[in-house]
């Protein structure tokens, strides 16, 4: 396994954050100062570029699953079949009781 010092790691949190502070898009922001940490972390580059890729693979089916959660809530809501869908639940077993179920469920 390969480690990074404290001190990389400190090194590529500053460099991110004072490039997003200069207005760089965070995720370019992000990726420099992982490389900066990485390399004065004392990892070599082509490590420090695995090492990110590895840290990518692990979160994109996280995000890709928010990502359309997001989409499919906003194309209901746009289309109207959100409404559609809770005047039926509604219709079905009425407002009050509605209400409880929506409540027990927080």
């Amino acid at each position: 396994m390969i480690e990074v010092s404290t001190l990389g790691a400190l090194a590529a949190l500053v460099v991110a954050i004072a490039l997003i502070l200069k207005k760089v898009p965070p995720a370019y922001g992000m990726i420099i100062g992982a490389l900066v940490g990485g390399v004065v972390g004392g990892v070599s580059l082509t490590d420090t570029v695995n090492l990110m890729i590895g840290g990518a693979q692990g979160i994109v089916t996280a995000v890709l699953r928010i990502l359309a959660a997001g989409v499919l809530a906003g194309v209901l809501i746009e289309s109207g079949a959100a409404t559609s869908i809770a005047e039926t639940i509604v219709k079905k077993v009425g407002e009050t009781r509605a209400y409880l179920h929506w409540l027990s469920r927080l």
